[in-house]
């Protein structure tokens, strides 16, 4: 039995970890609104102050954030919100389960995550 079957390099965790931490600005660029300006060129608007005209960084926002939804259906759903709140807020483990637990299903998901990454 392997007992390191989810462990994954500390370069490749804490990439997977920078990106759950920026969820907030990939959702915000997946919900872009689009206007087109002349010559065909279409510029993406984040928000007033923002405005992307690459639109490579809004696909690989979509990408990334496919790669985490994925990543989140192999946890049970009743571990799947509080998992990403421990990653991303910090939030300490709930006192529905045990910390080893916790703990699994953290490590799992981000070898999964790191997969649908193509980061291992």
């Amino acid at each position: 039995m392997e007992r390191n079957k989810y462990r994954v390099p500390k370069a490749v965790y804490y990439q997977c970890v920078w990106i759950l931490k920026d969820m907030d600005r990939l959702r915000r660029l997946e919900a872009v609104s689009r206007v087109p300006l002349e010559g065909d060129e279409m510029v993406f608007f984040v928000d007033e102050d923002d405005m992307i005209g690459d639109e490579s960084v809004v696909r690989q926002a979509q990408n990334k954030l496919c790669c985490i939804r994925k990543a989140l259906q192999i946890l049970p759903p009743e571990y799947r919100q509080l998992t990403l709140d421990c990653i991303v807020l910090g939030i300490p483990f709930a006192d529905t389960a045990h910390t080893n637990t916790w703990r699994r299903w953290r490590r799992i998901f981000i070898n999964e995550l790191a997969k649908n990454l193509q980061l291992i």
